[in-house]
């Protein structure tokens, strides 16, 4: 097999360890939709970016998902009267509005736009891999640090914030870091289907195991074991697209895990 295969493997296979780590705290908080949000807007970024010229759309991407992001953390559910699921709601539309308007902007061939929707692994290149793999290992080195902020915040960020626990700057870091880790896998995973992969490993994780450290460890394992098969199956196909064959990989984990919880017996 050529150099080009095994570049896609490691990339995927980072990808998924990655959004799958992700995913143990965004599905945690009850907020698994700000992975819908964000691709969108990273879509959005790269679309106008090309629009506009400038030499690597990816810039764009990274800023709209990361200006997007951080703005969830100005929403206060106990100041104010909006959730913060509402204010994803919110958001999602304007990105899918402009991600949609965008596209019609766009005068050439619309089959790389397109691409983004769906995913590819001809959009892996070796600077890919290397950028995927420096924002995986910067998601993983904070989640250690901080570790006892994000057990604090999955539980309350209310609680967290009368504990004395710096709150507001742990989860506005993280949102970021959510921004950043969805705009480099975008290309790879596509927009639609992201945001499964960052549910459905994580989800799998919680039906089968008990106690924080297992759940992060088997996320990521899951995640991880996604992407690999997902793009083997995208590989040899040399027809279905990444994304989709990923996602079907993801739902068909966390099929299993639930059918195992239920034959186990599994109390909560």
């Amino acid at each position: 097999m050529d150099s080009f295969f095994y570049l896609v493997m490691f990339a995927g296979a980072v990808a998924g360890a990655s959004t799958g780590l992700l995913g143990v705290y965004i599905v945690g908080m009850r907020m698994p939709f700000i992975g819908t949000c964000i691709s969108h807007a990273a879509m959005a970024g790269i679309i106008f970016a090309s629009l506009l010229g400038i030499e690597n759309p990816i810039w764009g991407a990274v800023a709209a998902s990361v200006i997007t992001s951080m703005s969830l953390a100005a929403i206060r559910p106990e100041k104010s009267r909006l959730d913060t699921n509402v204010g994803l709601a919110i958001l999602f539309s304007l990105m899918l509005g402009l991600t949609f308007l965008g596209m019609g902007l766009v005068q050439d061939s619309r089959s790389e736009v397109l691409g983004l929707l769906w995913g590819s692994i001809l959009f892996v290149r070796q600077r890919t891999a290397v950028i995927i793999t420096v924002m995986a290992l910067t998601l993983a080195a904070f989640t250690i640090v901080f570790n006892k902020e994000m057990k604090v915040l999955l539980f309350s960020r209310s609680i967290a914030a009368a504990t004395g626990v710096h709150e507001s700057f742990v989860y506005c870091l993280f949102l970021a870091l959510c921004g950043l880790t969805l705009s480099v896998n975008l290309k790879m995973i596509g927009g639609l289907m992201i945001f499964s992969l960052i549910t459905n490993p994580a989800a799998a994780a919680y039906q089968i195991c008990r106690g924080h450290k297992s759940v992060v460890l088997t996320a990521t394992l899951l995640g991880m074991l996604s992407t690999v098969i997902g793009f083997l199956i995208s590989f040899y196909s040399k027809k279905l697209p990444t994304g989709a064959c990923v996602v079907i990989v993801s739902s068909a984990i966390f099929a299993i895990a639930a059918i195992y919880r239920h034959i186990a017996g599994k109390e909560d």
